[in-house]
């Protein structure tokens, strides 16, 4: 068996147990009745046209990386302690397979859960009057699965590496604060405190706020600006009004896919690594 059969194998399995531990249905139940809830809102609000996108970005963003670290932080781990391990290895699928497996099954099930919970919006949203731009329907619902595949990557990296679902756990909620509460804008003004003699120049290097574009969270609200400038909320981030190259939207999506593959090279790195 070659490696793309096994990894396919692997993924169709992985993609079944999801199935079976109702994780994807209750994913696909929480965005869709969220989203039924949305519409409804939007419907009823007063003194603007009420619009179905720009208000299901704002809340399924704040929604997607919570879900995604939530699910899928013991995705790995919890096959490790309960001893499923043993059955998987019995199977020509090497460890490499299992930690690209798992993010790719994990990102098939986000995926389809906001696809999902947007499209059962459209013919609610229809019947009471909110307009609906089907480019941008399909733009979000892009955007949305891209930041779904960037936090379950850290999600499965995070399962990887540590040994115990409670450590796994603690590790996702802290990446959770870290980027989306934008911790990590701090980090490097703290750098550039302590250097400075633990004070602050009267100019803030420019390598300061080019390390705070590297949080992801920062990264996706560029890349949602460049998509349309009514894509607001949903993120503590505000994308610039004259960004920098490091601002714009081609910037962000490498950001973004430079972290799902750091996460997940860093995972295999070290599972590889483990004795299990």
């Amino acid at each position: 068996m070659s490696r793309f059969d096994s990894l396919a194998l692997f993924v169709r399995e992985d993609v079944r147990d999801t199935i079976r531990e109702r994780q994807l249905y209750a994913l696909v139940g929480i965005y869709a009745l969220l989203g039924l809830f949305l519409v409804y809102a939007e419907a009823q609000s007063i003194g603007t046209e009420p619009e179905l996108t720009p208000v299901l970005f704002s809340f399924f963003t704040m929604l997607t990386p919570l879900l995604a670290l939530g699910f899928f932080a013991s995705s790995i781990v919890e096959k490790r302690t309960n001893g499923a391990f043993k059955i998987v290895f019995g199977l020509p699928v090497g460890r490499g397979a299992v930690v690209v497996g798992t993010f790719l099954a994990r990102t098939l099930v986000v995926c389809a859960a906001v696809v999902v919970g947007m499209i059962v919006t459209v013919p609610v949203g229809a019947v009471l009057g909110v307009a609906i731009d089907p480019a941008q329907f399909v733009g979000v619902a892009a955007l949305l699965s891209l930041l779904g595949a960037a936090f379950t990557a850290f999600a499965v990296g995070i399962s990887a590496v540590v040994r115990t679902s409670t450590r796994a756990t603690v590790a996702a909620f802290g990446v959770f604060v870290l980027f989306f509460f934008q911790l990590w804008a701090q980090l490097p003004r703290a750098v550039l405190y302590v250097v400075n003699g633990f004070s602050y120049p009267e100019t803030t290097p420019e390598w300061v706020d080019l390390v705070a574009a590297l949080n992801p969270m920062s990264a996706y609200a560029n890349l949602a600006a460049g998509l349309s400038a009514d894509l607001g909320g949903g993120t503590f981030a505000s994308p610039p009004t004259d960004p920098v190259f490091y601002e714009e939207p081609a910037f962000g999506l490498a950001v973004l896919l430079g972290w799902v593959v750091l996460a997940i090279g860093g995972g295999y790195w070290r599972f590889q690594a483990t004795d299990l």
